[in-house]
């Protein structure tokens, strides 16, 4: 992935109100799974998205 400090730093931002989300939340393991896989997700999607910006910058 392409180092952008704007689309890390979302990214960061993202994980850790998940993270803190899934903290805060009852001890089940229903709602801790669903948050793991959530935030997996969220990480693939920010990961694809900056490479795809990264893609349409111009190179120098």
């Amino acid at each position: 992935m392409s180092d952008h400090p704007f689309l890390r730093g979302i990214g960061l931002g993202v994980l850790a109100g998940a993270a803190m989300g899934a903290t805060m939340m009852k001890n089940e393991k229903n709602i801790k799974k669903a948050a793991k896989h959530t935030v997996k997700t969220v990480g693939r999607l920010a990961e694809d998205a900056a490479d795809t910006l990264a893609d349409k910058l111009p190179r120098m």
